[in-house]
């Protein structure tokens, strides 16, 4: 395993598994071992969310199964396990986005209160805003999180889904107010690029999910270098693998650059004796400023393909290519 610094003081795992299924349709003896598998492999990084388990059944489940694994096993100190608040819903049975519990300061004191018991713990390594929340002033949110970082309740905090100019905002007001700063940014993020038409359709229709980190991300984390990128959804969900799952065109990535991009993806991966899904986990791990990538498993076999990425050395040729292509 490689290993990264988060928040200038906190030692992960190169890779972070996401457990957004994990008590749902990962059922929890399947995800009792690939979490085994994961710490066995010298994994340390776990993301889960107070939202989760929403779709299927409860929102909580993941929180539930994880407290219960490192209260089986005893690792707690081993593991830095981030989890989110601001997307859980306040209709059960219904998801919608409409219905989230947003990003106000009395939600986000009760909802880490929720998330301690869950998974057992009396501190949360990383607690993120989980989608950045327009209808909640961002003096509010920043304070709230902010004084949780004072208080120990939690260790370093983050954001996900959010613009870089609110994430830079949102870092200037906490400068201002005297607290901790997001340390950790999590957004979408993959090899292939997305049509940045489809991108803006998604903003313009008000989608919550919004756009790939991209190129004003990374300027920010050029210059910012105590702020570490968490990529989620580095493998489309099985897309480079799977041919019979065709590039999530709703995301905006089925198009002819993305289908040219990936022939040069291909090559690479055949070059190496590996997977287009290795080789997408090795791009990031070799890319500078530092990215993490967080990948979910629904099986043990696809947890080891994952971890053998590690292993594999991009050269500069390779790099190159796979940059310019």
């Amino acid at each position: 395993m490689l290993y990264r610094t988060i928040g200038n003081r906190r030692t992960v795992s190169a890779l972070c598994l996401g457990t957004m299924n994990f008590g749902g349709t990962t059922d929890r003896e399947t995800a009792t071992a690939i979490l085994d598998r994961f710490v066995a492999a010298g994994g340390t990084f776990i993301d889960t969310a107070n939202n989760y388990g929403q779709w299927t059944g409860d929102a909580g489940e993941s929180e539930e199964l994880i407290g219960r694994w490192m209260r089986s096993r005893g690792n707690r100190d081993q593991l830095v396990v981030a989890t989110k608040c601001g997307a859980k819903t306040t209709v059960p049975g219904n998801p919608d986005d409409e219905h989230w519990e947003g990003l106000g300061a009395a939600v986000i004191e009760s909802a880490v209160k929720d998330s301690l018991t869950r998974l057992g713990v009396d501190r949360i390594d990383l607690y993120y805003a989980h989608i950045d929340n327009r209808s909640t002033p961002l003096e509010e949110t920043v304070g709230a999180f902010g004084r949780l970082a004072a208080e120990g309740v939690v260790d370093l905090i983050g954001c996900s889904n959010i613009t870089s100019w609110r994430l830079e905002r949102a870092r200037q007001l906490a400068a201002d107010q005297g607290v901790a700063q997001y340390s950790v940014v999590q957004q979408r993020y993959t090899y292939l690029w997305p049509s940045p038409l489809a991108q803006d359709g998604l903003q313009r229709l008000g989608s919550p999910h919004l756009p790939n980190a991209g190129v004003e991300h990374f300027d920010y984390l050029n210059e910012h270098r105590d702020l570490t990128l968490v990529a989620y959804s580095p493998l489309l969900a099985g897309s480079y693998s799977h041919p019979e799952r065709p590039f999530p065109a709703e995301r905006g990535y089925a198009h002819p650059t993305a289908y040219m991009r990936f022939e040069v993806l291909r090559q690479v991966a055949q070059e190496l004796g590996a997977t287009p899904n290795q080789v997408v986990l090795a791009w990031m791990l070799h890319q500078d400023p530092v990215v993490i990538p967080l990948f979910g498993a629904s099986s043990v076999s696809q947890l080891d393909e994952a971890l053998d990425a590690v292993e594999i050395r991009l050269d500069a040729e390779q790099m190159d290519r796979l940059n310019k292509a």
